[in-house]
């Protein structure tokens, strides 16, 4: 695991499976966890990199390519505390 973690919320656009987005984003470099849930988002990010520009990366070139990704929220971990 890297060092800097984050959180990703998303929202799916309509008439999109969640499911569906939420697989095509269970393999990408740096995805520790993908997490159905409810609420204003419909899906949860965990990740792990070494460095902001992976993270960079992976939100404007990555996530933001899938097909039915709508908005994002990013945030970033300062500690885990469990």
């Amino acid at each position: 695991m890297g060092e800097l973690g984050a959180l990703i919320f998303v929202s799916v656009i309509e008439g999109t499976s969640p499911v569906t987005v939420g697989k095509e984003i269970i393999d990408k470099p740096g995805v520790e966890e993908v997490m159905l849930i409810s609420g204003q988002w419909d899906l949860m990010i965990r990740l792990s990199y070494d460095k902001m520009q992976e993270l960079s990366d992976f939100v404007v070139s990555k996530l933001r390519s899938i097909n039915g990704v709508g908005k994002t929220d990013t945030t970033i971990i300062l500690e885990q505390l469990k």
